[in-house]
């Protein structure tokens, strides 16, 4: 999307009135590109839209409608340049009002006031922030947010309150969680597992060789030919089937022991990525939560579920149930709610506390080295 703005030559002198120096703490504490130092229009209004909307990589795939407000960002400009408006309160009330957003930020002011900023990671501060920022480009109501690093999943309201947080498990280094922007279409109750092909024949295939019957049934395990048709797994020669030619399926049945646990949530991602409930609910009390083959396993589902149906959809104990075989129900949302997964390493909580996750993916080395 391409975003342009209309500059007006209006006298700047109000703008250099205000210290040069306030302006580079301000820059630096908002996470800015201080290397523009220029308090021309144009100058003013490349920052003013880096910081209400952030830098976002063309590479990552992102397909969540966006809401540029660039008539704002010029008006307060030309306010600024005016002397209507104080410049860098001006600036302020454009960042983004969610929540982890502005904890950080109000950690960074904090620790710029006793000056104690050489404890800051300068970098992966502005990483951070800008990570955050890109919250602010989705237009909608409700906008959920899977930090890989922290392994926390967040949902926020426009106002940039916090709805929901729960911990998350995501994908292993060795098989990451993408990063992206999509949307969550619906929900589906007592979900099939489709077993990925690679999983399928990389890790399945080879214990259902070693024993076909015992394996698949501890698993409950189907076996799917090219039509969808279900196979009997004991009229199929399994020992003479490869990775390279295995010409089946796999699809675990529904139930509490399906690896999806009893709930799904589509998202139309480019990488068949999507959040779903678990079988294995003990591994959210781990500290180490990277466990995944890529997909995100979310320790609240039912509250999740019925956040984004805006009603009572599941009942509290549903997760509790233990049946087995049960008829998938697909649920659509009320309107579809962005999700963005980030990569965010820096983080504030409410009690001031500042956390610096891990770079477990180690895609910061590029930048922070």
């Amino acid at each position: 999307m391409k975003i342009i703005f209309i500059f007006v030559a209006l006298s700047n002198s109000n703008v250099r009135a205000q210290q040069p120096q306030n302006w580079k703490t301000f820059w630096q504490a908002a996470g800015a590109d201080t290397s523009i130092c220029s308090l021309d229009s144009a100058s003013l209004s490349l920052q003013a839209y880096l910081i209400a909307y952030g830098r976002r990589d063309d590479r990552i795939p992102w397909s969540i409608g966006e809401h540029i407000d660039s008539a704002k960002i010029t008006q307060i400009v030309q306010n600024v340049l005016s002397g209507k408006a104080d410049g860098i309160a001006a600036m302020k009330s454009l960042e983004p009002a969610f929540q982890p957003y502005q904890q950080l930020r109000q950690l960074v002011d904090r620790i710029l006031e006793t000056k104690a900023d050489s404890l800051l990671d300068w970098p992966l501060l502005r990483h951070s922030l800008n990570e955050y920022r890109l919250l602010n480009r989705a237009a909608s109501q409700m906008i959920i947010q899977v930090n890989v690093p922290s392994a926390t999943l967040r949902v926020l309201d426009r106002s940039g309150d916090l709805l929901l947080e729960c911990p998350v498990i995501v994908g292993s280094p060795s098989r990451p969680t993408p990063i992206f922007g999509a949307y969550l279409t619906g929900i589906i109750t007592y979900p099939y597992w489709n077993v990925p092909r690679s999983i399928a024949t990389k890790e399945f295939l080879p214990k259902i060789r070693r024993n076909p019957s015992g394996f698949l049934s501890a698993m409950k395990l189907q076996v799917l030919n090219s039509q969808g048709i279900v196979m009997d797994a004991e009229n199929i020669d399994w020992k003479n089937l490869s990775a390279k030619n295995f010409p089946y399926r796999l699809r675990q049945s529904t139930g509490c022991d399906n690896a999806l646990g009893l709930i799904k949530f589509d998202i139309d991602s480019p990488y068949n990525v999507y959040l779903h409930d678990t079988n294995h609910r003990e591994l959210f009390d781990e500290e180490y939560r990277f466990l995944s083959h890529g997909c995100i396993r979310v320790a609240e589902p039912v509250k999740l579920a019925n956040l984004l149906m805006h009603r009572d959809l599941l009942p509290e104990t549903f997760t509790e149930d233990r049946f087995h075989n049960i008829r998938s129900s697909m649920f659509a949302l009320p309107s579809p709610v962005p999700v963005l997964i980030t990569y965010a390493l820096l983080e504030a909580a409410p009690d001031g506390a500042l956390y610096h996750h891990k770079d477990i993916y180690r895609r910061i080395k590029a930048i922070h080295p």
